[in-house]
């Protein structure tokens, strides 16, 4: 069972990234936010970078196919050679899947630092033209796990795959059954039908409407939580109604409920950490998350005082990471 408790690590800080303008750039990818928020993060609160044992970065819009994008900015980061880089490739659920590995990691690993990315360029998966574009945002989140006694952190994540197709970019990797030589590998979403997002945005809040309320209160059971535990919900900012019907169901009030799509829109793993970035104080959040896959989770935790930076707006890049085939 996916349930996860820890007690021995503590979130010491959150940065978020997002651009100046309502969508990233042409040349800015969700690596270059990460970098961004991360850069933030590790010089505001004086860290040592050859003490991080761990980069992650979930994402589902990368760099590249292929290297790994933390691998990357492990390099711009100036990270230590040894220090453990990966990809997951995960949207809305990211900061939920991201907390659990990174206190896994904490608790597997030689090492008392680690750092979470967690990021997506969503436009660039959607045509300008397509009704949904105004629906989803760009931004990235960097956050700092250390191992310490700290106030517990409870996570359950949960997956369902057979509709796996409610949500998905069919095009762009290598499940297809067109010829070899003949098909496109481009992932820009002007290349054709195949590499724009589907998404079936009422199947999905349907499974999710149904699904998510018992899969709560399990979790608030599992937790010890109550409905006065809670001082913030941070709930998946992809559909505003299917959110106030689920806390109805669990019987919260409307006023714990935080909503920010307004101000940024639908920022897959990253509207979490954008809904906590005005808190200054010592609050418990009780957060849920469900997006593709179909995949969904939870995550009971404090911030402590400070822990959250003020948001950043950027719109530099990478100018190195692009590549050519010239000769």
């Amino acid at each position: 069972m996916s349930f996860y408790h820890f007690n021995n690590v503590k979130i010491s800080g959150i940065a978020s990234a997002i651009p100046k303008q309502a969508r990233s750039v042409d040349l800015q990818t969700a690596s270059d936010l990460g970098y961004a928020a991360a850069t933030n993060l590790l010089e505001t609160k004086s860290i040592d970078r050859t003490q991080l044992g761990f980069i992650i970065f979930l994402t589902k819009t990368p760099d590249y196919r292929s290297p790994a994008s933390a691998i990357v900015l492990q390099h711009r980061l100036q990270l230590p050679k040894d220090c453990l880089a990966y990809d997951i490739n995960l949207g809305a659920v990211g900061f939920i899947a991201g907390l659990q590995l990174g206190c896994s990691l904490l608790n597997g690993l030689n090492t008392t630092k680690g750092l979470v990315i967690i990021g997506d360029t969503n436009s660039k998966q959607i045509a300008e033209n397509n009704p949904i574009f105004d629906h989803f945002g760009d931004a990235a989140t960097a956050i700092l796990l250390e191992k310490e006694e700290a106030s517990p952190i409870h996570i359950q994540s949960f997956s369902q795959g057979d509709a796996y197709e409610t949500y998905i970019i069919p095009g762009g990797a290598f499940r297809t059954n067109e010829k070899r030589e003949t098909y496109d590998l481009s992932s820009l979403p002007t290349a054709g039908t195949f590499n724009q997002l589907n998404y079936d945005k009422q199947r999905m809040h349907q499974f999710f409407a149904e699904k998510i309320p018992s899969d709560l209160t399990d979790f608030m059971v599992k937790s010890n939580g109550q409905i006065s535990s809670y001082d913030v919900l941070a709930f998946q900012q992809s559909n505003a109604e299917m959110n106030l019907e689920i806390i109805k169901n669990a019987g919260f009030d409307q006023s714990q409920l935080q909503s920010n799509f307004k101000n940024f829109a639908d920022c897959s793993g990253s509207s979490i950490p954008l809904l906590i970035s005005g808190i200054n104080e010592r609050k418990r959040i009780l957060a849920c998350a469900y997006g593709e896959g179909l995949s969904w989770g939870f995550a009971d935790f404090y911030l402590e005082e400070n822990t959250v930076l003020p948001l950043i707006e950027t719109d530099d890049y990478f100018a190195e990471g692009f590549v050519t085939h010239e000769i």
